[in-house]
């Protein structure tokens, strides 16, 4: 760290996705919770974090710039134009940018604060359990050590991989609110499981590991996963039969819709920000 940062990192806001990965990281052995300093306008999410982690609240977004190293930006889009200006008048060449706000491109800080590194992060909130996955891009002026510091912290709290800026917003429909479309089908999983007459916490435990168990085949079996569901469903069995009825109903055109309507949102995002629109 260098002498004149008293903390490794500094985040601003603590929404859903600043929370979680804060909880993540101080549940990790990557970084101790008195090199974090955190602000949000909610003093009751500062006074929550605090009290829970171990963190040390600072007054100000400008404390924050000053005072940290590498400065994670969690607040929502329609805000940054809010804190950008305070951005510009503190932040120096030796201050790294860690920005997790969908739809927001590195090249919108290099416009508006100038030579700046900025490293783009898309996560999801399973961070907090250390189960994430995180897609980082680097703008135009971040090193390798930029780079490298953002792996590995995300890494620290699950997963990442590197990809070209262009790909962030399908990164944000596809991982950023994936976990929310997994929550939502074990909740038809559950709620049918009900309706036949199982217990809700039964139905629970049996649909959540379930999934568990299905994504931990994915991530150690050397099959395609076209070969994995056809080991589950013999020819005639009930599978197939649910199979067959998902593939009639048009289950894919629908999956499809919903992505892309994620997918054009975050566009539409940037296309806002960038337009000045908030």
């Amino acid at each position: 760290m260098n002498d004149k940062n008293i903390f490794t990192i500094g985040i601003i806001g603590l929404g859903n996705m600043g929370g979680a990965l804060l909880g993540g990281m101080v549940n990790s052995d990557f970084i101790d919770s008195d090199e974090i300093s955190i602000f949000d306008v909610d003093n009751e999410k500062v006074k929550k974090y605090t009290q829970l982690y171990g963190v040390k609240p600072l007054k100000s977004i400008k404390e924050i710039i000053k005072n940290s190293k590498y400065i994670l930006l969690a607040v929502k889009p329609q805000n940054i134009n809010e804190i950008i200006s305070v951005l510009k008048e503190n932040i120096d060449g030796k201050k790294i940018i860690l920005s997790i706000i969908a739809g927001l491109p590195t090249s919108f800080f290099e416009k508006n604060i100038g030579k700046i590194s900025i490293i783009r992060i898309m996560p999801n909130t399973p961070a907090l359990y250390k189960k994430g996955i995180a897609a980082i891009s680097s703008g135009k002026y971040a090193n390798e050590d930029d780079v490298d510091f953002s792996m590995k912290l995300m890494k620290s709290v699950g997963q990442a991989v590197f990809i070209e800026e262009k790909y962030q917003n399908i990164a944000t429909a596809v991982s950023g609110s994936g976990p929310a479309y997994f929550f939502l089908f074990c909740k038809y999983i559950i709620d049918f499981a009900v309706e036949q007459g199982l217990d809700y916490e039964t139905a629970t435990k049996m649909t959540v590991f379930t999934m568990m168990g299905a994504g931990e085949v994915l991530t150690k079996s050397l099959a395609s996963i076209d070969e994995l569901i056809k080991s589950v469903a013999s020819p005639g069995g009930t599978t197939e039969k649910a199979l067959n009825k998902f593939k009639n109903s048009n289950l894919k055109e629908i999956y499809f819709e919903a992505l892309n309507a994620a997918f054009a949102r975050s566009v539409e995002l940037e296309s806002d920000i960038l337009k000045n629109k908030f």
